[in-house]
């Protein structure tokens, strides 16, 4: 995978289909110019390669040319834009599945990124057997679809160069997590994961600690040494790597919070298990992952559609909105979602978001049940807990992740092999 610009060609490969831009007056077009000026806006003293945007559909049939796949190769991100026509486009297929095993699963992770112009033809495509074999369990997409007419995507322009609000939402939402990879990807490279290793090895004999038990009991409590996220489990095997799941509620008045709401408590999570794994691995006299194995997913839950969803048997945590709605409302809204879930000590953790605005409090909020945590959403784009409260969503978290090793350390294990 590209890791860093010197060695990229272009900022991001732009798949699509080139009737969709056509159907939807030159949409990708002026996005992609759109993606090169926002960017470079914000890296300044920065040479940015050029975004690609190969203006034509290509061939509808045969093998992906050597000249597409090696700008694939040299590109540091791909997006992709979905509308009718890319769903029924073999060329896009091929793209992305270049891509996707050029680059595996963590350049879906960090450097694909899927605009959606029409909700029904992207749960076409991510309903497909070439997504579901391709693409990782859970990869996110950015509706830039009309809320009114969710087959139409919304407006760039409501003049010349002048983006509308709509747009500007989602498209500075986009921006700051690419600009972030770009910035990261600048940076010096990290130590090897043995040098780190060893450091916490020294740390740790330097200040001997007893072993701490399973779970997170002593995971940035002051209490004891941290446990690292790949904590043992039946008889000393690590619980796999794998995705743990934070629904966030998704309704017609907040359609799009979940995700700039997602994206802080992905933060938080990275540095929460990042900062337990080494010192942990110390202790225990043997080397740990740089990264954590369990890397937080949020997901959208669309409440309106609650009563379709069988389970939520596979959250690990839950957050519900308390925005627009009554008190009354949402509790029951709280009762809907309680009744999907698993009931007793072993149901998922779940707050309550309080957005200011529309909101209003200088004081913490009463609960029924479930906690409630008060937001700053004057910036919508960068939505995130009071200062007061940050505390209490680490502990959230804290909650989410003990629980999810709970979980693993209660799964049967897996038959031995013949020898």
């Amino acid at each position: 995978m590209i890791n860093s610009l010197a060695q990229s060609q272009y900022t991001a490969f732009i798949s699509y289909a080139h009737a969709d831009d056509v159907r939807c007056h030159r949409w990708v077009s002026f996005f992609a110019e759109e993606l090169q000026r926002g960017l470079e806006a914000v890296m300044r003293g920065v040479a940015l390669p050029p975004v690609h945007l190969s203006g034509d559909n290509g061939p509808v049939a045969g093998v992906l040319g050597p000249e597409l796949r090696e700008r694939i190769d040299r590109s540091f991100a791909f997006v992709v834009v979905v509308h009718d026509n890319y769903v029924q486009s073999d060329w896009c297929r091929q793209e992305l599945e270049y891509f996707c095993q050029r680059f595996g699963e963590e350049g879906c992770r960090e450097r694909l990124y899927v605009l959606a112009l029409s909700e029904p033809a992207v749960q076409k495509v991510t309903a497909g057997d070439t997504w579901q074999r391709l693409v990782p369990a859970g990869q996110l997409w950015m509706p830039f679809f009309a809320e009114l007419d969710r087959d139409e995507p919304i407006d760039i322009y409501m003049a010349p160069q002048l983006v509308t609000g709509a747009f500007k939402t989602m498209f500075n939402r986009l921006r700051e997590d690419f600009v972030a990879k770009l910035k990261a990807a600048q940076a010096p490279q990290q130590q090897p994961i043995a040098s780190l290793a060893s450091l916490a090895a020294v740390a740790a004999a330097a200040a001997p600690a007893p072993p701490a038990p399973l779970g997170l009991a002593a995971l940035g409590t002051g209490t004891g040494p941290a446990v690292p996220v790949t904590a043992a489990r039946n008889g000393g095997a690590a619980p796999p790597a794998g995705d743990v799941r934070i629904y966030i509620e998704s309704n017609r008045h907040e359609l799009t919070l979940w995700q700039p709401l997602g994206e802080q408590m992905r933060r938080r999570w990275q540095r929460l298990t990042t900062a337990a794994a080494p010192a942990a691995a110390g202790a225990a006299g043997a080397a740990a992952p740089a990264a954590p194995g369990l890397q937080l997913r949020p997901r959208g839950l669309p409440v309106e559609q609650i009563d379709q969803f069988p389970s939520l048997d596979d959250a690990d945590g839950v957050v519900l909105l308390w925005g627009r709605k009554t008190p009354d409302a949402l509790v029951a809204q709280i009762n809907k979602v309680e009744n999907k879930m698993s009931a007793g000590r072993d149901a998922a953790p779940g707050v309550v978001a309080y957005l200011m605005p529309p909101q209003s409090s200088a004081e913490p909020v009463p609960a029924w049940g479930w906690q409630v945590l008060r937001f700053d959403a004057q910036a919508q784009d960068r939505i995130d807990v009071v200062t007061e409260e940050d505390a209490e969503l680490e502990g959230f978290l804290k909650r989410v992740l003990e629980r999810r090793l709970q979980r693993e350390a209660q799964a049967p294990a897996a038959p031995a092999g013949r020898g």
